[in-house]
């Protein structure tokens, strides 16, 4: 049996300033394992010149906002469905627009298809929107894209096709024949060659220098990276 005849009295906790700092360093600790061992985090890194970074410099070819002749190259490798490629997207396009012509931009393909379903479609209707019309076209699809990631679906690509003046019927066609797939495998592919295993990856090239960047850093990191890739030269 209880003995209830006196009260008990609780004793109270607090915590001394060294318990705290302690308690301090293990919820950081576990922040830091948590965020590296997540997968859906951002990575927020800037990366160094190394020899296993060598992406192939911008052509024609690319979609690219800007001059092939800009002495600054930002590539891209993203993924229309990714949060953090969303985030990054309208940071890219004000350093573009304030370089004065000294920075362009390069959009190549990174959809992660084993976390998002409407990767690689999104990215095939991107494809087939610019082989009608044009390097415009397929920007105002990606803004379009990432303005709200809740509209990626079929039916959204085929009416976003049809209002930047696409032929439906051939935009529908093309995306059923598997016409891009090889090309979005093939950026993929020389992404993860040179260490893009998550979107954004960005890499900057300034003459024979190249500096990646894992994730999506803020507008401000972005640029002190571009600067120091241009002190390097």
């Amino acid at each position: 049996m209880d003995d209830t005849s006196q009260p008990v009295q609780k004793k109270k906790f607090e915590l001394t300033p060294s318990i705290s700092i302690l308690m301090a360093g293990v919820i950081i600790a576990g922040s830091i394992v948590y965020v590296n061992l997540n997968p859906t985090q951002p990575i927020v890194e800037t990366g160094e010149p190394t020899a296993t970074v060598n992406v192939p410099e911008a052509t024609a070819s690319d979609h690219i906002v800007g001059s092939l002749d800009a002495p600054i190259m930002l590539i891209e490798y993203s993924d229309f469905q990714c949060p953090f490629c969303s985030r990054i997207h309208p940071d890219l396009k004000r350093i573009v627009e304030e370089s004065n012509g000294e920075v362009a931009w390069v959009y190549r393909h990174l959809p992660l298809e084993s976390i998002h379903p409407e990767a690689m479609p999104s990215a095939v209707a991107s494809e087939c929107i610019a082989k009608q019309k044009g390097n415009d076209a397929f920007w105002k699809f990606a803004d379009a894209m990432f303005a709200d990631q809740t509209k990626l679906n079929a039916a959204e690509y085929v009416g976003l096709a049809g209002k930047l003046g696409a032929n439906v019927q051939q935009f529908s066609a093309c995306i059923a024949s598997g016409e891009f797939d090889e090309k979005i495998a093939a950026q993929s592919l020389e992404a993860g060659q040179n260490g893009g295993t998550g979107t954004p990856f960005t890499v900057v090239v300034v003459g024979d220098t190249q500096v990646p960047i894992s994730g999506a850093l803020p507008y401000a990191q972005i640029k002190a990276v571009i600067n120091s890739a241009k002190s390097r030269q």
